[in-house]
């Protein structure tokens, strides 16, 4: 698949199910449309770039049934759409089984009912491999290939393997579990190696995204950065892109005639008295018993609500066939009975039980009708009830109780969020949100209307299939390779036998650990004197490079003899023999300082452990006490948003270890190189050891036989790395001990010539 077709290249959707699904009806055939709104997010794009989407069509029987063929056949000609076909026994493993009573109950935390059989694990990879063999009959160079959701967790590997130069993009529709749950998966080695053949994976939530991380790490001993894994010779990008809606399907139908006539009959129904939604598929993850006995709770302890709220429960039936769900059906049937049997009056039922699919214009209704948007599922990848039920409040001053165990209270910070599992304090933040004013209610509302309205369904697909292009592009046009772990013995013989050294030294992180504060990762005391031991070897050129405010070095380092100190990334040095500090550009302005300052307390408002440094040169936002994966995607809008202020300017923001800093293209450690090349002549050793971004410049800046050292495991263009700082100025100190010896070897001989 060569690259260059890339703009004409198709998007081929592959999902478990097609958008429509395949019945039997008589002696026919009958199509219905499949539950779900990923068709609606796939069909523009689709249509787009003259796409293609391969699934099951939901039906396993009479396979050779020429009408049957007929049907699938007009589905391929008209929609692009290719059936998998699965036998019956394979597809009862592969979905019911190993899919939904071992991945799903799993990845929702309820390891308790998981099952597992064999049997259903050889179903789950045969029927990818059906899924890979249909793909294979389609597939032209340069299409891009969008695998949808823990069904086809394998498929990624597997079409890899046939064709090492596939697009593969996957994406994950519900929670990815942490590494302790993970762990429990049968087969999890297996899963993880299935879905590290895409080139991208996407998942609604960082948090989820962390998870994974974590997984690879823990299952596979995979480490990997924020944003992508290494893996087999190759990157895998990863990203957090949670789903969203189309709005506008839902805003349309407000004025639709036949919502408004089921919307005028609810509020004549439901006149005075506080309307509470649910909407859920029958399943044990939407937490509906646990809904039930809250609101039975409510009642209890709120005696004035009685007469005054009605809840309105919908669930859709969903899996039927498993003997869990049927108990879960009678659960919920028995609760719902116990509840209007204990508080109704003759003019009062407290629930109105819905348990069936409803159309949309009824739905929407529902949706205006409601004063309140009861969501609180117990583990949900999303949830876009949540979503839909705010895009039919435009104008309406409803209030979203969501579960802080979906995926959607990520982003949706204005809903009240609730452990589902709590009764007490859930009944009271129901009764609290009923009893606001209006102008809160409405305020809230708005801003949750505006987010989910511009983070929309067609936005979601549009960024995923950009970043899937870019991912797989970036594939042949890798920036670094891994570096090898540093041999000390040549590194060493290398320094002894160089009568011109050069040396240059990051701080953080290189020579020190990362502190909480900035200011507590002082150097050890015997740090200073160790590089003047170096500094003071007439052969080395010594220099501390460092993002450190001249203060700092100055403080902590400016009684080394010999010791270059370069700070804040270069911008301003200081000579060993002038002493001075030397500005790299005379005419250098802070005034730009006033507009970013606000920028960054925002995000230190938003983010609990969260600092802002001043420098002379750069403003630093640090993130190392706040929460790690809030940090990162806070850290990720940050730079986003400034790269829009700052594109103009001869500013950048650059993410460094738990930081970000705002600092001028010029202060770079790139620069510093060229410096000391003015002043000594070119060495026959050279070393710089770093361990971020801003350390990478000087790597660049190297010849390729330099000894440039990577200060951890991370992807790097230094040729080597060093586990972590202490192993670095264990190293140091060898080549320190190397001098003493060779000063000690030389004074001997000169003492004997004298004798």
């Amino acid at each position: 698949m060569s690259a260059n077709e890339n703009n004409e290249s198709r998007l081929v959707v592959v999902s478990n199910r097609l958008p429509f699904t395949l019945k039997r009806a008589g002696d026919g055939w009958r199509t219905e449309r499949s539950a779900g709104g990923l068709a609606t997010a796939m069909e523009p794009i689709l249509k787009a770039s003259r796409g293609l989407w391969v699934g099951w069509s939901g039906d396993s029987s009479g396979t050779d049934d020429p009408k049957r063929q007929a049907v699938l056949a007009r589905w391929e000609e008209r929609h692009g759409y290719h059936s998998v076909e699965l036998p019956a026994e394979m597809a009862r493993g592969f979905y019911e089984g190993y899919s939904n009573q071992t991945i799903w109950p799993l990845f929702h935390y309820f390891p308790a009912i998981l099952k597992f059989a064999p049997e259903d694990w050889r179903a789950y990879c045969e029927a990818n491999l059906r899924f890979r063999d249909a793909l294979l009959k389609v597939l032209r160079p340069g299409d891009l290939v969008w695998i949808h959701d823990y069904q086809l967790m394998m498929l990624p590997r597997f079409l890899r393997a046939d064709l090492p130069e596939a697009r593969i993009g996957f994406f994950l529709h519900i929670p990815f579990p942490s590494a302790s749950v993970f762990r429990l998966l049968p087969r999890r080695e297996e899963l993880l190696q299935g879905l590290l053949g895409a080139d991208y994976l996407a998942f609604h939530t960082y948090g989820y995204l962390q998870n994974f991380r974590a997984s690879t790490l823990r299952v596979l001993g995979l480490d990997s950065h924020m944003d992508r894994i290494e893996v087999g010779g190759r990157t895998a990008r990863l990203e957090a892109l949670p789903i969203g809606i189309a709005p506008d399907e839902f805003t349309k139908l407000l004025d639709d005639k036949e919502t408004k006539r089921r919307l005028a009959e609810m509020r004549e129904r439901f006149k005075d008295r506080h309307l509470l939604l649910s909407v859920d598929r029958l399943d044990y993850t939407k937490g509906i018993p646990e809904r039930l006995h809250t609101f039975r709770r409510l009642l209890s302890t709120h005696p004035n609500l009685r007469g005054r709220v009605v809840l309105v429960q919908v669930a859709v039936p969903s899996r039927e066939q498993v003997p869990m769900y049927n108990r879960l059906r009678h659960d919920v049937d028995k609760l719902v009975g116990r509840i209007n049997g204990e508080f109704s009056t003759p003019d009062w039922t407290p629930v109105v039980y819905i348990r069936r699919n409803i159309p949309r214009p009824e739905l929407v209704a529902l949706y205006a009708a409601a004063d309140l948007a009861w969501v609180t599922p117990l583990r949900d990848g999303l949830n876009l009830v949540a979503k839909e039920y705010v895009a039919c409040q435009k104008d309406g001053a409803g209030v979203l109780v969501l579960s802080e165990f979906a995926g959607a209270a990520a982003e949706m910070g204005e809903a009240f969020l609730v452990n589902p599992y709590d009764e007490e304090k859930t009944a009271e933040t129901i009764a609290r949100s009923l009893s606001l004013p209006e102008s809160e209610r409405r305020e809230r509302m708005s801003a949750l209307y505006r987010r989910v309205e511009r983070n929309n369904v067609f936005d979601w697909s549009r960024r995923f299939v950009e970043n899937l292009r870019a991912a797989a592009e970036s594939r042949a046009e890798r920036g670094g390779e891994s570096p090898r772990e540093l041999p000390v013995e040549q590194f060493v013989n290398s320094y002894r036998e160089a009568r011109a050294r050069r040396l240059m030294l990051d701080y953080d992180g290189t020579l020190v650990a990362y502190a909480n504060r900035p200011r507590e990762a002082v150097p050890p005391p015997d740090l200073a004197p160790l590089l003047a031991r170096l500094a003071s070897n007439p052969a080395n050129v010594v220099a501390l490079v460092s993002g450190r405010s001249r203060r700092d070095l100055e403080e902590w380092f400016g009684d080394a003899e010999g010791l270059w100190l370069a700070a804040e990334h270069g911008a301003i040095m200081r000579s060993p023999k002038t002493r001075t500090w030397e500005l790299y550009r005379a005419n250098y302005s802070d005034s730009w300082k006033s507009q970013i300052v606000p920028v960054l307390e925002h995000f230190v408002n938003r983010t609990p452990g969260s600092l802002i440094e001043e420098k002379e040169f750069s403003l630093v936002w640090h993130y190392r006490m706040s929460d790690p994966v809030f940090g990162e995607w806070l850290a990720n809008e940050l730079v986003a948003t400034l790269e829009g202020m700052l594109s103009e300017t001869e500013l950048r923001a650059y993410r460094g270890n738990k930081t970000v800093e705002v600092k001028l293209l010029w202060a770079n450690k790139g620069e510093v190189l060229a410096r000391l090349a003015r002043a000594d002549a070119d060495p026959a050793f050279c070393l710089a050891a770093g361990d971020d971004r801003t350390d990478e410049d000087l790597f660049a800046q190297l010849p390729e036989d330099a000894w440039t050292v990577h200060v951890g495991t991370t992807r790097t263009r230094a040729r080597f790395f060093v586990p972590s700082h202490a192993e670095m100025l264990a190293l140091l100190r060898q080549l320190a001990d190397a001098d003493t010896r060779e000063a000690a070897a030389a004074s001997g001989a000169s003492d004997g010539a004298k004798i």
